[in-house]
């Protein structure tokens, strides 16, 4: 192939804007249409449940989060050595509080994030391959993956842990300097962003390829060349629902305080709060499980512009 035929194939590649329109396309019609009976048992079964469970988990911890902050700001005001001590160690104590209602949904969450994960991969990268999913394929790659999908997931919470505590100390450190905390922010931000993007992938690239941990997050990041604006993008979006949901959450829980400032919330104002949201409980499900389908949407292209291109590479090389 001559150097000329090269840059013609070159300038046929799609770009950002088509590609994410073809995605976001795509995903929608593997969502709705190719696999819509087993996509309602995956949501039916994980996605929902785990939605639930992650609005119930807010909903339960937000007045100790609440009541943390207030003791904290208090301490500060106070000019009573004695008072601000005994405010601190009570701000300890909800703390604690806070951090056992976190353990108890941890191992839900994590395994019903987990187990939407690899089925919604696995469903939507069968279909992008021409084949046909079936319930029983899917139960033998969850059994089959699970272990190294889960390794993987938990270099993907550290890396994400770190994007984020590392700038906000940074951000701390700085405080008298307001240019170069919002420097910071902002790199830390982009930072966060990109990861997010990275880590998406390569948790697609744990469950096809086989790989787990920081070969699957390198293998991920190199996929994602010359493409990764897309990434960025469709991570962005994401964000972007999931802040809807959040801020969404925080205005439902101030109105059912009301102002008030009580340590723990009654089981019926839960129960209301829970069925005051169960339409962003039911997006939210949504979405988490579209995104891994976007996401695996994204690989299969990625890995069939890959294909091509080495394909290419060894057509020059024979010239």
């Amino acid at each position: 192939m001559s150097t000329g035929e090269n840059s013609d194939h070159i300038s046929q590649e799609p770009n950002n804007i088509f590609l994410l329109a073809k995605i976001i396309i795509n995903s929608f019609k593997i969502f709705l249409f190719s696999t819509k009976k087993i996509s309602f048992l995956i949501f039916f079964f994980l996605s929902f449940p785990l939605s639930f469970f992650l609005f119930l988990l807010s909903f339960l911890t937000f007045p100790f989060k609440n009541r943390i902050q207030h003791l904290e700001e208090i301490s500060l005001f106070s000019s009573i050595h004695v008072e601000s001590k005994h405010l601190l160690e009570e701000a300890n104590e909800e703390a604690r509080s806070l951090l056992f209602f976190k353990i108890l949904f941890l191992f839900p969450t994590f395994l019903l994030s987990l187990f939407t994960a690899v089925t919604a991969v696995n469903v939507t990268f069968s279909v992008c391959s021409n084949g046909k999913p079936a319930i029983q394929t899917v139960f033998t790659v969850v059994k089959t993956v699970w272990i190294r999908v889960g390794a993987t997931t938990m270099c993907i919470y550290v890396i994400m842990l770190a994007c984020t505590v590392v700038p906000g100390m940074l951000v701390a450190i700085l405080e008298t300097r307001p240019f170069v905390r919002v420097v910071v922010e902002v790199i830390g931000s982009g930072l966060e962003l990109h990861m997010m993007a990275v880590t998406s992938l390569a948790l697609v690239v744990s469950v096809n390829e086989g790989m787990y941990g920081l070969d699957a997050i390198r293998v991920g990041s190199d996929l994602m060349e010359g493409k990764r604006v897309c990434g960025w993008v469709l991570s962005g979006l994401f964000v972007l629902f999931s802040g809807l949901v959040r801020g969404t959450m925080e205005i439902s829980m101030a109105m059912a305080m009301d102002g008030s400032d009580f340590k723990r919330i009654e089981s019926t104002v839960v129960i209301n709060l829970l069925w005051d949201n169960v339409v962003w409980i039911f997006l939210y499900g949504l979405m988490v499980q579209w995104s891994f389908i976007v996401t695996t949407v994204f690989y299969f292209d990625l890995k069939k512009r890959d294909s091509t291109k080495s394909d290419r590479d060894s057509e020059i090389s024979l010239v």
